[in-house]
């Protein structure tokens, strides 16, 4: 039977092994992941017209501003912007629903106005917010100009070395969801439409 200093060396050496697990890393989100239901939606717009994604744009201190999660970071997209992530999410989308035509006269554009990322310190809870404004316009007319918010919640940990990754992943399904708000909203299928 181990002695109660055998085991308290090995709880300390299991907490210095967790403390060097959890060192600030610094991450690029991953590549994008087309939603399940996000297809669906668009599959179902019956009269859904080929569209262009034109410019997203966001304030410089929120567009670079990485998400910090217990002292690891998340950058945005390929150029470090979260607005090009947005941006990049919403073309691949469109084009696995083969809806995205750059030449098409239907263009959306965005723009990102608040974004969020707790990786649950202190509780079990994660959560992620992202708010961003979509513009459909075709030929110098809008057809669409809403503002749509999505939170997210997902169960965390702890640890750190658990709690990190579950929170950068998680920021991507908040993406998808907006993304599948956007699509399910009745005005924005008229405004896509033939």
């Amino acid at each position: 039977m181990p002695s109660k200093t055998a085991a308290a060396l090995g709880r300390a050496a299991l907490i210095a092994a967790l403390a060097l697990q959890t060192a600030c890393v610094s991450m690029q989100a991953t590549t994008y992941n087309v939603g399940m239901d996000s297809s669906a939606a668009l599959a179902r717009h019956a009269h859904g017209a080929p569209v262009n994604v034109g410019a997203f744009s966001a304030e410089a201190k929120l567009d670079r501003r990485a998400l910090n999660v217990r002292g690891s970071t998340l950058n945005g997209g390929a150029d470090g912007r979260f607005s090009t992530y947005l941006r990049d999410a919403l073309q691949a989308e469109l084009r696995s629903a083969g809806r995205l035509d750059p030449a098409a006269a239907t263009e959306i554009s965005g723009e990102l106005l608040d974004q969020h990322l707790n990786g649950g310190s202190g509780s079990v809870n994660g959560t992620a917010l992202i708010k961003a404004r979509f513009v459909v316009s075709r030929e110098g007319k809008t057809l669409y100009d809403r503002t749509l918010s999505q939170e997210h919640r997902w169960e965390s940990s702890l640890l750190g070395p658990i709690a990190i990754p579950a929170a950068f992943d998680n920021y991507v399904t908040t993406v998808q969801k907006l993304l599948q708000q956007l699509f399910a909203d009745p005005q924005f299928e008229q405004a896509t439409s033939r």
